[in-house]
């Protein structure tokens, strides 16, 4: 952007850069800058005209990020409807992060509370598995735990078992990885939302995996994520299923190798989700 040298006379003190660079941020965020414009060279434009056209960029750039994190709502709900939605939150929250795959986080919530999206109540758990898709695709990897390191940490009921970064759980109300894969196919048949569905996401092969476990399968591997101990993560899955086993409770991580062979303090992972 243009500027007027600081040497134009003026009726007032030039700005700071500072000043100016949040004068600018401001105009990004709110589409005008009322203090900012006098010090903005015209040059051919207008200077409201030209903030608008970096407000323009940006609110097109946040779009575009929340249309690739969310690719199945952009099928379940239209490209137009998404784009609308997208605006909206990017002019009116926007970015907290400098980093564009840290922004749409809040999405599901924002979603979930937009009164045209209230005949589908199941939209924002859709956005939250999308979210935590995106999280496995990013997370970083460790080695699973061979069987030695298993059978040591089964061994003591009190040692925490470490899972590995890329795992993720979500529970919900409604069937939602049945949506999620009709999004990908709706020519594979109808879906009932109102069915209650727990999701055990990690990655495979360098691709995101998904597949339906049981609620107490999921309040363990929550539990897990948190650092608990195996005692207290099979008293977690016990709340929901008094007569789960602990052997269906490890089965989905034993099956996919989701067990990380180091511990926490030695591994590189974000605080649990």
């Amino acid at each position: 952007m243009n500027t007027i040298p600081m040497s134009t006379p003026m009726s007032t003190s030039p700005p700071s850069l500072a000043e100016l660079q949040r004068a600018f941020a401001g105009a990004i965020v709110d589409g005008a800058a009322p203090t900012l414009e006098p010090w903005i060279a015209a040059r051919g434009i207008a200077p409201a005209a030209r903030l608008r056209i970096y407000r323009h960029a940006n609110l097109a750039i946040h779009v575009d990020a929340l249309a690739t994190s969310y690719p199945a709502l952009q099928r379940l709900l239209g490209a137009d409807c998404l784009d609308g939605l997208a605006t909206r939150h990017a002019a009116y929250r926007g970015s907290r992060s400098g980093n564009l795959q840290d922004y749409g986080a809040d999405f599901a919530d924002y979603l979930a509370a937009q009164p045209e999206t209230a005949a589908w109540p199941w939209l924002g758990d859709v956005a939250r598995l999308e979210w935590l898709r995106q999280q496995v695709a990013l997370a970083a990897d460790t080695a699973p735990a061979d069987a030695d390191v298993l059978v040591a940490a089964l061994a003591d009921p009190h040692a925490a078992l470490h899972l590995r970064p890329c795992v993720r759980v979500l529970s919900s109300a409604w069937a939602v990885l049945d949506l999620w894969r009709y999004a990908q196919a709706p020519e594979d048949g109808d879906v009932e939302p109102a069915v209650p569905q727990s999701v055990l996401l990690w990655r495979e092969g360098g691709q995101v995996a998904m597949r339906a476990i049981a609620p107490a399968q999921a309040a363990f591997v929550r539990a897990l994520r948190h650092k608990a101990s195996l005692t207290l993560a099979l008293a977690a899955a016990q709340l929901i299923d008094a007569q789960v086993a602990p052997e269906t409770l490890l089965l989905p991580l034993l099956e996919h190798a989701l067990l990380a062979a180091c511990p926490v303090t030695s591994c590189s992972e974000e605080p649990p989700a």
